[in-house]
């Protein structure tokens, strides 16, 4: 959650927290899928009468263990300025390989596997983008738009923000999960269960808009990477993160270093990035997009980015822009088992999913350091120059 804490006060709840609900939520989906389709995934895996509840274990031991580390790989403050401070084409995704391939991780999943049959292999092919897990629908319920991870966090979230834009109905969901008939079974949902994915998705949709792109935590997002570009460039030379190569170096950076360094820094006569944090001073938003706007807007926003830093010269802009799609869950589609025994598209089926449109609200923010008069004026002048479009 970054520094939603600072906005939604009860936003305190920790990854840790979130990996043992998706570790939960994995191996229950698991169970209930395989329950459902014992036969399906017996012929697609080469189970039978003599293996076959072994393999069911193995599969959720499998499930169970991807779901806890799939996020092990975060940086300090998980998604908070991923793209700038990666190197480029590495994501959390290829720390968490790493990781699990090498070091105390791999050492105690292969020490069990004895017990539970799965070895750290098992796992990181579930968790790898370039893995080849034979069971494909574990990768989705890690991975995908109808993943476990979206089931926890969005509960989560709303749980601890205090709001109730994230809730949806869990215990069916899960109990509506199967699979689509075919060479290599896919991850479905019964006939029941499309009211309760309908439900799934418009909570993403409101949490992204209300609280996950909330402007004064964006805000703070903003700062907090700029902050971290700087720590990285006196250690390495450069603003990015070590590689997972140098995954030892890599773990030494959390949010407790970060934070630490914030308060160490902080000069009110400097106003820096470490002031900025330790005080809760953040920039303004001087102008914003509905939270879908026109091709026409959000072309003449990146103009107006600019123009705006020529009219204001010294003071510091950033573009920012949402990036959640939610019209995606047409085109990356699942299947809809019918009590009819008809298979059917998710998208074709729902009349909700057709009005979805992506978010993509964009926003010009300005470093003013509190001074009012300032902001308004900038402000002022950016809605001038987007006054009648839209």
């Amino acid at each position: 959650m970054g520094l939603t804490s600072y906005v939604y006060h009860g936003a305190e709840h920790s990854r840790f927290g979130h990996a043992l609900g998706v570790m939960h939520l994995a191996g229950e989906a698991c169970r209930v899928i395989c329950e459902k389709n014992r036969k399906l995934i017996g012929d697609t895996l080469g189970w039978n009468d003599s293996n076959g509840e072994v393999e069911l274990q193995k599969l959720v031991y499998t499930a169970r263990l991807a779901g806890l580390l799939h996020d092990i790989g975060h940086a300090p403050f998980s998604h908070t300025g991923e793209k700038e401070l990666f190197r480029q084409g590495l994501s959390h995704e290829d720390y968490t390989v790493r990781l699990i391939s090498a070091g105390r991780i791999k050492e105690i999943i292969d020490e069990s596997a004895a017990k539970t049959g799965v070895t750290s292999e098992d796992v990181k092919s579930v968790l790898d983008r370039r893995g080849l897990h034979p069971a494909q629908f574990v990768r989705e319920l890690i991975s995908s738009p109808w993943d476990v991870d979206k089931m926890d966090y969005l509960l989560r979230d709303s749980h601890y923000c205090g709001v109730e834009y994230g809730w949806y109905d869990l215990r069916h969901l899960i109990g509506c999960l199967t699979l689509e008939e075919g060479t290599e079974p896919k991850l479905a949902i019964d006939e029941a269960g499309i009211h309760v994915l309908e439900a799934l998705i418009v909570a993403r949709y409101f949490m992204f808009a209300q609280v996950y792109f909330h402007d004064v935590r964006r805000a703070y997002d903003l700062v907090l990477t700029e902050f971290i570009k700087e720590l990285l460039a006196e250690e390495y030379g450069q603003p990015v993160y070590p590689s997972p190569d140098d995954i030892t170096a890599y773990l030494k950076w959390d949010d407790a270093r970060v934070l630490a360094a914030a308060v160490q820094r902080a000069e009110p006569n400097t106003e820096d990035w470490s002031w900025c944090l330790a005080s809760r001073s953040h920039p303004k938003a001087v102008c914003w997009t509905p939270p879908s706007p026109s091709p026409i807007m959000s072309r003449r926003v990146e103009e107006l980015l600019v123009a705006v830093q020529q009219e204001f010269p010294g003071m510091k802009f950033w573009l920012d822009k949402a990036t959640d799609h939610p019209e995606r869950y047409k085109r990356v589609d699942i299947c809809v088992k019918m009590e009819s025994g008809e298979q059917k598209s998710f998208a074709k089926a729902s009349d909700l999913l057709s009005g979805l449109q992506e978010i993509g609200q964009m926003r010009i923010y300005a470093n003013v350091r509190g001074n009012v008069p300032l902001e308004e004026k900038i402000t002022d002048y950016c809605n001038d120059r987007l006054r009648g479009i839209s």
